[in-house]
């Protein structure tokens, strides 16, 4: 693997224009269900090439979660569903440093065995990672073709965002996290969502479950467009927000469940109390201070973004958001991101029990959970964002680490459809997969460039 070193702007998300490809149909069920059992006789790198590409490597809405088309999927987001675009700040936050090659051969433990880091990188099918060590660069890879300039999904990470803007609201007396979600969206008197409070919605605490045929990932995909949608399934993220059901009684946070409706009913919640889009409280609340390009994100038919899962940006400007994150933390406000925002995002959540029952993945003992951002408890003050298909946040302000990891991990397991049917993944040979796996690769870096 080669250090690529940024060196140039690039005007990628300037462009106003909303791309859509041709996409084929095929059933729902097929677009993560066939996932990774099945091997597809194409290789990663001949996918969409040709004009036009031979149909078996042309990506469609059927295949573009699943290897081996998933990569370019990840890579061309604005291609294959409309965008809205976040525009970027005038003068970025600066990322000195000059990262080496040394640590690819640096090793580290990963459930009781030995990992090189240049091995855990390429078999966690990693796209872009970057580590910060107060502020600066310290490692940059880039793997499989992908490139500093171009755009990646942040998947789950997209809710950390929404978490962090709706801090700020918090903090300026504009949204009350105590307050029923109903009382900012009348539309969903009645409804889990809104019955639960603005804070359940924000720690996943909300009582809540889905139809058997339209699981919470699944449903929300095709509602915008990602994945075929079925017939009577809805076709936009508000409608989407309305086919659910109550799983228990009125009084709310006895469980954490982990799923995509509750992110998507604050982010309604915030548009209504600013009468601001989703990407525009993105743009001028966050990337205009600090990024140096445009990100964008995906949206549904009406224009409504995708604030659980929609975010797609440079890997540089996912470690300036980051980096913003972990001054903030320190009190510092030099990234453009409010301290008290963030501590206000940050307090400790509380709820490691409700978290150790809910819908997690193996590697996250005695974690917390509080507006989208799992705490680590380890001392140090770590948090994380997360996203499926293996992307990563980590951030350590005691030894003032920023790591960023964006993957093409494939994982076609399905998802519960409410709290009372999570089953653990406890799936040993995914241990690379894992949060910890990530931590220690992170903490092997430091170590040997502070050597």
């Amino acid at each position: 693997m080669q250090a690529q070193t940024v060196s140039r702007r690039t005007g990628f998300g300037r462009s106003r224009v909303w791309l859509a490809v041709a996409l084929l149909v095929a059933p729902m069920s097929v677009a993560l269900a066939q996932g990774t059992g099945q091997p597809v006789a194409v290789a990663e790198d001949e996918v969409m090439q040709g004009f036009p590409p031979p149909p078996d490597k042309q990506v469609s809405r059927g295949s573009g979660l699943r290897p081996p088309y998933m990569r370019w999927a990840f890579r061309h987001a604005r291609e294959m569903s409309p965008t809205a675009g976040i525009r970027h700040a005038s003068q970025p936050l600066a990322l000195a440093g000059q990262p080496g090659t040394e640590p690819d051969s640096t090793t580290f433990a990963v459930a009781g065995k030995t990992v090189r880091l240049a091995d855990y990188l390429r078999d966690t099918h990693t796209d872009g990672f970057i580590v910060l060590h107060q502020g600066k660069v310290v490692y940059e890879r880039y793997l499989a073709g992908f490139g500093p300039f171009q755009p990646h999904i942040w998947a789950s990470m997209t809710k950390s965002v929404t978490g962090l803007l709706a801090a700020m609201l918090v903090e300026e007396g504009k949204l009350d996290p105590q307050a029923r979600l109903a009382q900012y969206v009348p539309e969903l008197a009645g409804n889990p969502f809104g019955e639960a409070t603005v804070q359940q919605n924000l720690d996943m605490e909300v009582q809540v479950g889905y139809p058997e045929g339209l699981p919470p990932d699944l449903g929300l995909f095709g509602a915008v467009g990602i994945v075929p949608r079925k017939a009577d399934a809805p076709d936009t993220i508000y409608d989407f927000l309305k086919v659910v059901h109550a799983t228990g009684g009125r009084d709310q946070g006895g469980v954490w469940y982990y799923q995509n409706g509750s992110p998507e009913a604050v982010a309604w919640a915030l548009r209504r109390i600013t009468g601001k889009s989703w990407a525009q409280l993105v743009t001028e609340r966050l990337w205009s201070r600090f990024a140096d390009d445009d990100a964008y994100t995906q949206v549904d038919r009406q224009g409504t973004e995708m604030a659980s899962g929609g975010m797609n940006s440079t890997l540089r400007d996912a470690a300036r958001f980051a980096e913003a994150v972990r001054r903030a933390a320190a009190g510092d406000a030099s990234g453009g991101i409010s301290p008290e925002a963030v501590r206000i995002a940050l307090q400790p959540a509380g709820n490691q029990a409700r978290f150790a029952r809910g819908n997690t993945m193996p590697g996250r003992d005695g974690y917390g959970y509080r507006n989208y951002w799992f705490q680590r408890n380890d001392g140090d003050g770590s948090i994380e964002a997360s996203g499926r298909f293996g992307q990563k946040i980590y951030i350590n302000p005691a030894r003032g680490l920023t790591v960023v990891k964006f993957s093409a991990s494939p994982d076609g397991a399905a998802r519960a459809t409410s709290a009372a049917a999570v089953r653990k993944r406890d799936d040993p040979a995914r241990a690379l997969e894992s949060a910890e796996a990530m931590v220690a690769a992170a903490l092997a870096i430091q170590r040997a460039v502070s050597r």
